[in-house]
């Protein structure tokens, strides 16, 4: 068993799957609101147990993105369990979002091509922050939580596979176990929709910015591809062109409509960062 826990294929796709569908069901027991919260958890879960609880205060930049996801996680719970929504819980996630970027990216500020990459990574996290307003009261209110988790799922496997292109395994490692833990969220929310969103949902996308920041900062991979991968964030708005189906069957072929729609960015992504290594594939 723990040849198999070593098992990197394992450690990206299996064990997140199960840590997220597990804590995303416990979560939803002992307080619904907070079932989204199960995303950032199994990712935390799975961070410590493959490479380890970072020390304090964290030394490199991967210590800093666990434990800017830790408070993130915090902050989420916190403000589902308070019922905080609209533009107070926007409010709070820009700001830990911005804080978190910037005090992961400081070290790595001594060019200009670096400060033009955190602006960017900055506005991509004011449009998780803001831009998608409407999504974040999940189910309750009648709207979908699977546009939002679609897209998570989305940026994590285009930053999981750039990375693993360019030979950053730790970062592949985490993003993809990241979009492992999302599809759990998925797989309790089809074929029948159960759980919201909330603020600790947008943490989970959050946190997959921050990998963002990561590689883009701290590797020498193609990162400009995950441009590439931003039409994902806009999969809520673009459910509104597809079919909606009735009943059972026509409610799941439109949940599975809408997470294939948000995942093909992210795969135009990969498909440019292995182009743009001349087709050689990585040695992870």
């Amino acid at each position: 068993m723990s040849e198999l826990l070593q098992d990197p294929f394992v450690q990206s796709s299996i064990l997140p799957l199960l840590v997220g569908l597990v804590l995303v069901g416990v979560l939803h027991l002992l307080r619904r609101p907070l079932a989204a919260a199960g995303i950032a958890a199994g990712f935390l879960a799975v961070f410590a147990l493959v490479v380890g609880l970072p020390a304090l205060p964290p030394p490199s930049s991967m210590g800093k993105l666990f434990w800017a996801s830790a408070a993130g996680l915090l902050l989420g719970i916190v403000a589902d369990t308070a019922g905080v929504r609209g533009r107070a819980a926007s409010a709070l996630l820009a700001v830990w979002l911005a804080a978190s970027l910037l005090w992961i990216a400081l070290p790595a500020l001594d060019s200009l091509a670096a400060a033009v990459s955190v602006v960017l990574l900055l506005a991509a996290a004011m449009w998780v922050a803001f831009g998608r307003g409407s999504q974040t009261q999940g189910s309750e209110r009648g709207e979908s939580p699977t546009a939002p988790a679609a897209s998570l799922l989305a940026l994590a496997l285009a930053v999981g596979g750039t990375a693993l292109i360019g030979s950053s395994a730790s970062i592949a490692q985490m993003a993809l176990a990241l979009a492992a833990s999302a599809g759990g969220f998925l797989l309790w929310n089809w074929p029948v929709e159960r759980h919201g969103w909330g603020l600790s949902g947008q943490v989970a996308t959050g946190i997959a910015v921050l990998l963002a920041g990561v590689l883009t900062l701290f590797t020498q991979a193609q990162t400009a591809v995950l441009l590439l991968a931003l039409p994902a964030l806009l999969a809520g708005h673009l459910r509104r062109f597809l079919p909606q189906g009735h009943g059972l069957v026509g409610r799941a072929a439109s949940t599975a409509a809408v997470t294939v729609v948000a995942v093909l960015p992210a795969l135009v992504a990969i498909g440019a960062a292995y182009a743009l290594t001349d087709g050689e594939a990585s040695p992870y």
